[in-house]
């Protein structure tokens, strides 16, 4: 009888252990998005922090002339439009959760950019 059921337990098994690497395997890539993310949060800190030395240091327009820095913000336009062409949900492949898990991060960072934006107009 313990032959019998034999086939069945090792089928068992690894069924199991597909399971399991499946989710190790899942779970890993997840770190490796928290750790992408983690980095763009940075690389966004420290570029706020730059752009606001620089703002501090650079001497403001002359009032009622009504010019300003473009160049500043070309570079922030560009490095946007940068952004969203890499980092775009559409633009990605993957399964379903990487998809959502990319919308959500592309969200976050998109509000972040446009309040960045927001704040440097007059």
């Amino acid at each position: 009888m313990a032959r019998d059921l034999l086939p069945y337990a090792v089928l068992l098994a690894l069924l199991l252990l597909g399971g399991y690497v499946y989710f190790l395997a899942l779970r890993s890539r997840e770190s490796e998005l928290r750790r992408a993310l983690r980095k763009c949060e940075i690389a966004l800190q420290d570029a706020e922090r730059t752009l606001r030395a620089t703002e501090a240091a650079a001497f403001p327009p002359a009032p009622g002339n009504g010019s300003e820095t473009g160049g500043g913000d070309a570079k922030f336009r560009r490095a946007k439009s940068a952004f969203a062409r890499l980092f775009h949900p559409d633009a990605a492949g993957g399964d379903a959760a990487e998809r959502r898990i990319r919308s959500e991060i592309f969200k976050q960072f998109w509000d972040e950019l446009d309040r960045i934006e927001n704040s440097r107009r007059p």
